[in-house]
């Protein structure tokens, strides 16, 4: 017997794989991205890419990349526009990879490199059959 079908009936089980990892993800950006209604929270992490990386306006390049990871998370939560919302974690990511984790996949940079893979297998698969993607336009959008 097929142990795909023994396990999710006739669903692929890939399916569920890319619903779990969007929800997953989905749910921990969020979190990441709840700050944006702290000022404060804000205003430190602004103070701190200005400092330390020499971001130009860091203020708001700190919403941004909040925002970013709120909406792409709620996004990824959802299964809505899927490919949208993970791209803009996924430029995110590699922008944090290449700056605050100082291009190290093994070292610094291991969170924001791992995450930002993460999102691009999401920008290539898109939401799968489980998402309102699907049940709105007829594929994984």
């Amino acid at each position: 017997m097929n142990s795909q079908k023994s396990l999710l009936g006739t669903q692929p089980l890939t399916q569920h794989y890319i619903l779990v990892l969007r929800i997953v993800m989905g749910v921990l950006f969020i979190s990441h991205g709840h700050e944006l209604f702290d000022s404060k929270a804000m205003q430190n992490f602004a103070d701190w890419l200005q400092k330390d990386l020499h971001f130009p306006q860091p203020l708001l390049m700190a919403y941004l990349r909040t925002g970013a990871e709120l909406f792409g998370g709620i996004i990824l939560v959802l299964g809505l526009f899927t490919r949208i919302g993970a791209f803009l974690i996924m430029i995110t990511m590699f922008v944090a990879f290449f700056t605050a984790g100082k291009s190290a996949p093994l070292g610094d940079g291991e969170m924001t490199f791992a995450y930002a893979i993460v999102m691009f297998t999401l920008v290539l698969t898109g939401a799968g059959k489980v998402s309102l993607d699907y049940y709105f336009f007829g594929r994984g959008r």
